[in-house]
């Protein structure tokens, strides 16, 4: 085992920002805000998209004739709407973000578990036993508090292109130390 590795390696998981920033991302996680326009009935509806309103006619079962209230008239016939596309802002933090977090968290445990277990092997690499195994203990304590969305949805492909990760403090330090762990 390389001891100058194991050390590097050691000293990128001891770093303090690095903790505050999975701190963070635990705590506050990255959120989105996106609209959607799910397709409702009309008692449901909180901002009904006028602009959709057309489009909703055209749906099966979202319009009826009716002889109470109606929204419109096509041929003298009074029609109503029962189903509308309603326009809605949602906030999500189910985000390429917080998942490369969990990633990280789940890669770097595996990671140093087989350090450590090498390390426990190697005379020269003993002494370093200890550290690996209380920073494995902090990893599974920051797992524990992560968002049960972000650890049981897979990452497809690890996002170092996303604008969040490398402008983001502290999701920049994360992003960096998983770079740092790869070029050892």
């Amino acid at each position: 085992m390389d001891v100058r590795r194991t050390q590097k390696l050691l000293e990128l998981y001891e770093r303090q920002p690095l903790w505050i920033a999975l701190r963070k991302a635990c705590d506050n996680p990255q959120a989105e805000l996106r609209v959607e326009t799910p397709f409702v009935n009309v008692g449901e509806a909180k901002d009904m998209d006028a602009s959709l309103l057309g489009v909703s006619a055209f749906q099966p079962g979202s319009i009826a004739v009716t002889d109470r209230m109606s929204h419109f008239k096509c041929k003298k016939q009074k029609w109503r709407f029962l189903k509308v596309y309603d326009h809605r802002i949602v906030r999500r933090t189910l985000t390429p973000a917080n998942q490369f977090v969990a990633w990280f968290v789940r890669y770097s445990i595996k990671q140093l578990r087989a350090v450590a277990y090498a390390a426990a092997n190697d005379e020269e690499c003993a002494e370093f036993f200890p550290a690996f195994l209380r920073i494995i203990r902090r990893l599974n304590a920051v797992w524990d508090d992560l968002s049960p969305d972000f650890k049981h949805t897979p990452l497809d492909s690890i996002p170092i292109d996303s604008q969040f990760l490398q402008f983001d403090p502290q999701y920049h330090v994360i992003l960096e130390t998983y770079l740092a762990c790869e070029s050892l």
